[in-house]
């Protein structure tokens, strides 16, 4: 018996990384029966949510910055490969898929990890802070200061939104306009408002 166990070699089809071990040695197999699952490495994606907001401009072959839980310290390099043709309606959010380019050395399944994708770059556009955005009967707007010391509520329509609280400004607003940045309180057109250099 134990001659014909050192002579028998377990040999998968396909090379690739043990994800299960389906069966121990020792165990009694029934034809058919899965013994290890295996799982391609380069085929190995991040399942990110994107903030159906945030999802204007994806595509796929985006660059992209994978930052794994158990290497915190360290960036690794991927790109956009899948975007999910369904949103989730229930959380408002696009799933993505982020292959690794390359795919790094002793990669875990299931593991939790960081996305940030670069969705596009502009030479020049007319930004605004996204706290200024406000919602006023189902728009998307700002309040704008008129010459003449009223506000004004603008709908505006907006592109894409930047890490750093910024957002892009398609139409609505002039490079020209004065906006309202910061209110403590919600605001009206009859609203008085006192403009200050900084808060």
């Amino acid at each position: 018996m134990r001659q014909q166990q050192a002579n028998l070699t377990l040999t998968a089809p396909v090379a690739g990384m043990i994800t299960t071990r389906d069966a121990e040695p020792g165990t009694t197999l029934v034809a058919g029966q899965a013994v290890l699952t295996l799982a391609d490495p380069q085929s190995y994606w991040v399942k990110a949510r994107i903030d159906q907001s945030l999802a204007l401009g994806l595509q796929a072959g985006q660059t992209a910055s994978i930052t794994l839980r158990s290497a915190p310290q360290q960036a690794l390099p991927g790109k956009l490969v899948r975007i999910e043709p369904l949103s989730d309606s229930v959380t408002e959010e696009r799933i993505v898929g982020i292959a690794f380019t390359p795919v790094p050395a002793a990669l875990s399944s299931g593991e939790l990890a960081e996305v940030t994708l670069q969705t596009g770059q502009k030479d020049s556009a007319l930004v605004i802070p996204n706290a200024a955005i406000q919602q006023q009967t189902g728009q998307s707007g700002v309040w704008k200061l008129n010459p003449d010391n009223s506000l004004q509520f603008t709908p505006v329509q907006t592109g894409i939104q930047s890490l750093d609280g910024q957002v892009e400004i398609l139409s609505g607003l002039q490079a020209d306009d004065t906006i309202v940045v910061y209110t403590s309180k919600a605001l009206s057109v009859d609203s008085k408002i006192k403009v200050v250099a900084q808060l």
